[in-house]
C-alpha cells in the first residue's frame, strides 16, 4: 500500500506566545499614554482658552462701565457724613472684617449711568484672595452698614492696579485728587498680573 506524507500541524511554541503577548501589552500602554498625552494637552488648550476668554470679558465689561460714568456723588454712613466721590480710587483695598478686608470696600468705586441713560447705580472693583471682584450697592445712597453684592469676575491673578489721568495729564494713583477740581478723571489705565507673572495693561478714555 502507498503511504503519504501527514501534515503536521504547526503553531506557536509557549514561549513565542508569551513574547506576543508581552509585545501587545507595550504597544497598548503606548497607545493609552499617547492617547492621554493628547487628552490632558486639549484639556490644558481648553482651560487656557477659557482663562483668556475670561480676561478679555474682564476688560469688555470695565470698559462698558467707564464709558458711561455719572458725575454724582453719593450719600455713605451717617446722614451729615461726607458724601464720597462721584469717582474714587486707592491703591489697596483697606482692612475691615476678620478677613482683613470690609466686604464694601473697593479699589475703584463709581457711580454708572445704565445703558438707558436713565438710571444710575454704584459700582466698584478690586483684588481679593486671587480674584478680581466685581461689587455692586443695592442703593446709591447707602444706610451705614449696607453691603455690596459681590460677583468674581476672573480668578488666577495677583495683581491688580488703577491709575487716574488728571486734566493736566498726569497719571494718579488715587482719586480725587487734592487741588485739582476734576470730578472724574480723562482716562483709567488698568494693570493685571497673572500669577503666572504676565502683565496686562489697558487703558480706557472717558468721555469728556
Amino acid at each position: 500500500m502507498r503511504k503519504f506524507p501527514i501534515d503536521r500541524e504547526t503553531g506557536l511554541t509557549l514561549i513565542e506566545l508569551m513574547v506576543a503577548v508581552a509585545l501587545l501589552a507595550v504597544i497598548t500602554s503606548m497607545a493609552y499614554r499617547g492617547l492621554d498625552s493628547v487628552s490632558r494637552s486639549s484639556e490644558h488648550s481648553i482651560a487656557e482658552g477659557d482663562h483668556w476668554q475670561g480676561i478679555a470679558l474682564l476688560f469688555e465689561r470695565i470698559a462698558s462701565d467707564v464709558a458711561q460714568p455719572a458725575s454724582r456723588p453719593v450719600r455713605a454712613g451717617a446722614e451729615n457724613a461726607v458724601p464720597l466721590p462721584a469717582w474714587w480710587g486707592r491703591d489697596v483695598v483697606g482692612a475691615g472684617d476678620a478677613t482683613g478686608v470690609d466686604a464694601a470696600a473697593a479699589q475703584l468705586e463709581f457711580t454708572r449711568k445704565s445703558p438707558s441713560g436713565r438710571d444710575e447705580v454704584r459700582l466698584g472693583y478690586r483684588l481679593r484672595d486671587g480674584k478680581v471682584e466685581l461689587l455692586l450697592w443695592p442703593v446709591l445712597d447707602r444706610a451705614p452698614g449696607t453691603q455690596p453684592e459681590v460677583y468674581a469676575l476672573l480668578e488666577g491673578v495677583s495683581g491688580l492696579r488703577f491709575r487716574h489721568l488728571d486734566s493736566t495729564g498726569t497719571w494718579q494713583d488715587t482719586w480725587p485728587v487734592t487741588g485739582i477740581k476734576d470730578v472724574l478723571p480723562r482716562a483709567l489705565a488698568v494693570e493685571i498680573t497673572l500669577k503666572d507673572g504676565v502683565t496686562l495693561h489697558r487703558l480706557f478714555a472717558l468721555p469728556s
